[in-house]
């Protein structure tokens, strides 16, 4: 039986702890960044998805790829996974042998993932981003047979047994095999039992699982793809037997996946043969643990409720107490932003700092125009209010912190320091980016970092129950309707009603889905009749809001326009949004008119076009400034609201334009999609 324990104990590769750590606290990485870390390692990856699926979150099975995860727990919790399994892997002291597994089961494993959706998407399954968690997950129960059974296990990794000779002696030795557990681990999360199939299947021949589900298929042959350097005839026939896929582009994918893997252990500073870099980077995470610890100090001495102490004063001592620097300055902007001044506290003459904005004045000036940290180093000549400023700090090099909090300038915190300092400083980067975030937070009065994250969490949280509420009466609904569509027969006329009404569901589900995880990657393009879209969404106005206030539309389609590789979901949302507004806004019997064009012309550039035309009484100037921004709807006077906003992010997103035309005698919408170079 799978225990906390056995998850909570999974090993991960330090290299790749201290990539999670760096990212999640960078002031510059963003959610797709620290996915794409995270997918690289499969024990945090099993930490994080177990968790996400926990009865605490509320879930039942609903996260089936890293993104929805985490989506789902939030920042401050992937933070707490990861420093806690981080601390747990430093104070483990793993042999060689146990190092040198690690490595080879890192590689194999992102290995089968990137093999895992790269066939997903080739052999068109639903979702790849749940076919590479499969891929990656499917040996995880070696790692939970590691560490029940320690040296004895990896004695027997150590033999280098082909994966059925592996599985024989685990069940001989162990009573339970690898395939067996990474089923049970998938099946504790009420994941589909598809997934939990492909894991437990996935050492079994090709012959075996021919006619087993898609992913089944998927993950076997992603399984014998990753299992050696050179492919052989028996993982060629697997290939084509199960995908019909011949042997150039067997070996072509396995070559460019194979490179992807080494050029990421390259990055990550993971040699497969060789444990000198282990070493090397369990220090750095310990480091980094040591640098997350003082950063917590730091906070909370600068949260403490010290009415005696300013903000020049409060962050002065965290400095001193960080780095041991004595004396500094604080320089704040002013409202205008024309000037960066400082005061000196307990002195008897005038000893203000006052500095005009300007590149050139000064270091501090050019520390915060650039936005970055500089020192006079380097530097040929200093100005004399530099040198003042130094002689007051009582060092020899002037450094120059910017201190910038939500993308507002604030000013800098200035300070001198010997050259060893100064070294010490520089290969302390990770540190000094924390102490940089926290100080801005301090000086503009605003949250921290991480309370800004539990606002943020728990806006996501009510996101996620909303969300949540709402999908149980869609997928009612949707189960009706077909229990609806049982009842009434295949012939039934209503069924064409019905089938419309389940697309427009599930693109109802999908839009959710977009508000969850708005980082999410966008469908693909693929080849689409336009012409054949824009009818079939004309007729659900048709048969609702048109009939409702007898308004007439009408179609004017270019039969010359043939299919395009364009996204449909985006296409589809664009249309019925443009639709929506013109038939909302019109009196009763007005008339909209839609139309296509194969090719327009612009510049160099070929598109083909879709216009939305309606007779209305037009748009008013004031709403036609801000036409495609997020403002409140104006339905009674125009088009506007949140609608057009994202018509015009959709229409971006596919590389086109949209352009509006506006009198007393109606409205147009003409929407440019970019056609093929060869069309």
């Amino acid at each position: 039986m799978i225990t906390k324990k056995m998850i909570d104990e999974m090993p991960s590769l330090p290299q790749v702890l201290v990539q999670i750590i760096d990212a999640i606290h960078s002031d510059t990485a963003d959610f797709q960044t620290i996915a794409t870390i995270i997918r690289q390692d499969a024990a945090i990856t099993t930490k994080l998805v177990g968790v996400a699926n926990s009865s605490y979150y509320g879930r039942s099975g609903n996260c089936s790829t890293i993104e929805q995860a985490l989506m789902v727990l939030g920042t401050d919790t992937v933070k707490t996974v990861v420093i806690t399994a981080s601390m747990k892997q430093f104070f483990n002291h793993f042999s060689n042998d146990h190092s040198q597994f690690l490595r080879r089961f890192w590689r194999r494993s992102l290995i089968a993932a990137n093999f895992a959706q790269a066939l997903a998407t080739l052999t068109n399954y639903s979702s790849p981003e749940e076919a590479y968690l499969c891929g990656l997950l499917m040996d995880a129960g070696q790692l939970l047979l590691l560490n029940q059974y320690q040296e004895k296990y990896l004695t027997l990794l150590n033999q280098q047994l082909s994966d059925k000779q592996l599985l024989i002696e685990e069940q001989q030795q162990l009573e339970q095999t690898h395939n067996e557990l990474a089923s049970q681990l998938i099946a504790s999360w009420q994941l589909s039992s598809f997934i939990t199939d492909a894991a437990l299947y996935h050492h079994e021949s090709s012959r075996n699982v021919r006619d087993a589900h898609h992913l089944v298929k998927i993950i076997n042959l992603s399984s014998l793809l990753s299992q050696h350097d050179e492919i052989d005839d028996q993982v060629l026939a697997a290939a084509n037997e199960l995908f019909g896929l011949n042997e150039e582009l067997t070996r072509e994918l396995r070559q460019r996946i194979a490179g992807d893997v080494a050029n990421i252990a390259q990055e990550l500073g993971i040699d497969i043969d060789s444990d000198q870099q282990d070493q090397q980077a369990h220090n750095t995470l310990g480091s980094r643990l040591t640098e997350l610890n003082e950063v917590a100090h730091i906070n909370a001495g600068l949260q403490s409720p010290d009415h005696d102490l300013n903000a020049q004063q409060t962050i002065s001592r965290s400095l001193f107490l960080t780095a041991g620097i004595e004396r500094s300055l604080l320089f704040t902007l002013d409202e205008q932003q024309q000037k960066v001044s400082a005061s000196v506290s307990g002195q008897h003459h005038n000893a203000d700092f006052s500095i005009t904005l300007e590149a050139g004045r000064s270091l501090i000036t050019d520390a915060i125009l650039q936005g970055s940290s500089l020192d006079n180093s380097q530097r040929e000549s200093s100005s004399i209010i530099d040198k003042q400023i130094c002689h007051y700090c009582e060092g020899d090099i002037l450094v120059c912190w910017p201190l910038e909090h939500a993308n507002e300038k604030l000013g800098a915190l200035v300070f001198a320091v010997s050259e060893e300092q100064l070294q010490v400083l520089q290969q302390r980067g990770n540190l000094i980016s924390s102490l940089k975030q926290q100080f801005a937070a301090k000086l503009s009065d605003q949250p921290t970092e991480s309370s800004s994250e539990e606002t943020a969490h728990s806006y996501q949280q009510a996101i996620n129950e909303t969300i949540h509420e709402a999908s149980n009466p869609l997928s009612i609904i949707r189960n009706y309707l077909e229990t609806l569509h049982l009842q009434l027969g295949d012939q039934h006329q209503a069924n064409d009603n019905i089938a419309v009404i389940k697309e427009e569901i599930d693109r109802v589900g999908n839009i959710l889905l977009r508000l969850k995880n708005p980082d999410s990657q966008t469908s693909e393009n693929h080849d689409l009749n336009v012409n054949q879209l824009i009818q079939n969404t004309a007729q659900i106005f048709k048969d609702s809001i048109c009939t409702t206030k007898r308004l007439s539309l009408i179609l004017k389609l270019d039969k010359n326009l043939k299919e395009i590789p364009v996204n449909s979901g985006h296409l589809k949302q664009i249309l019925t949004n443009l639709l929506k507004n013109a038939v909302e806004a019109l009196p009763e019997e007005g008339e909209v008119i839609i139309s296509s064009e194969a090719s327009v012309s612009v510049g160099k550039k070929h598109y083909c076009a879709i216009t939305v035309k309606d007779n209305g009484g037009g748009i008013s100037e004031t709403v036609q400034e801000q036409l495609f921004s997020p403002v409140s709807s104006t339905k009674g006077d125009g088009h506007s609201g949140l609608g057009l906003s994202i018509v015009k992010k959709l229409v971006d997103e596919m590389k086109g334009s949209i352009v509006c035309r506006s009198n007393h005698e109606g409205t147009e919408f003409q929407v440019l999609i970019p056609k093929p170079k060869k069309s």
